[in-house]
């Protein structure tokens, strides 16, 4: 009976790390698409110093203005959108860092009511930094004209499919079936 019980206590520990595995992700990447997606977020590279460097539009970003054919006004009001964003998430961030280290000394020290807490506002933290990512793509697109807005819609269709193909010949490299299976 306490095999039972520990087996059933471990599983719990696992699908609560496979849980805010998924959030964590998925946070990461909603935060990485609405930041970095019309100019380099931080210039195109590490902290602000690669191409464009801190401030300035990095490649990806140059590229952006160039395909959509952002005017200077669209420019500032995303960047201004940008920081704003920024500025919201940054002490949600540091609360996620501050709790997973938390969440990882009640796993060490076996405490379950500790860990169901810290899982549950680990969740509700990353949350809200994919609203403040979604948010933050609405405001971006709401500053766009409607060419602009049907353009980059249909870049990212192109750019979903290619992962897609990418993404399923890899996976018929690796000896699966079509779809995923």
């Amino acid at each position: 009976m306490f095999q039972t019980s520990n087996k059933t206590q471990t599983g719990r520990i696992l699908a609560r790390g496979v849980v805010v595995s998924v959030f964590a992700l998925a946070s990461i990447l909603l935060a990485e698409s609405a930041f970095g997606q019309f100019a380099g977020f931080r210039g195109g590279g590490g902290r602000g110093e690669g191409p464009g460097g801190k401030g300035r539009i990095g490649m990806r970003g140059a590229m952006m203005v160039e395909f959509l054919g952002l005017t200077e006004a669209q420019q500032a009001d995303i960047k201004k959108i940008r920081k704003a964003a920024r500025d919201q998430s940054k002490p949600i961030r540091k609360q996620l860092r501050t709790n997973r280290k938390a969440l990882g000394e009640a796993v060490k020290a076996g405490d379950t009511t500790k860990i169901d807490t810290l899982a549950t506002k680990q969740g509700k933290l990353q949350g809200q930094l994919v609203a403040i990512g979604a948010n933050t793509r609405l405001d971006v697109k709401n500053v766009l004209t409607p060419e602009q807005q049907q353009k980059w819609t249909s870049f990212q269709e192109k750019l979903k499919a290619r992962w897609e193909e990418r993404r399923e010949r890899r996976h018929q490299r690796r000896g699966g079936g079509p779809g995923g299976e």
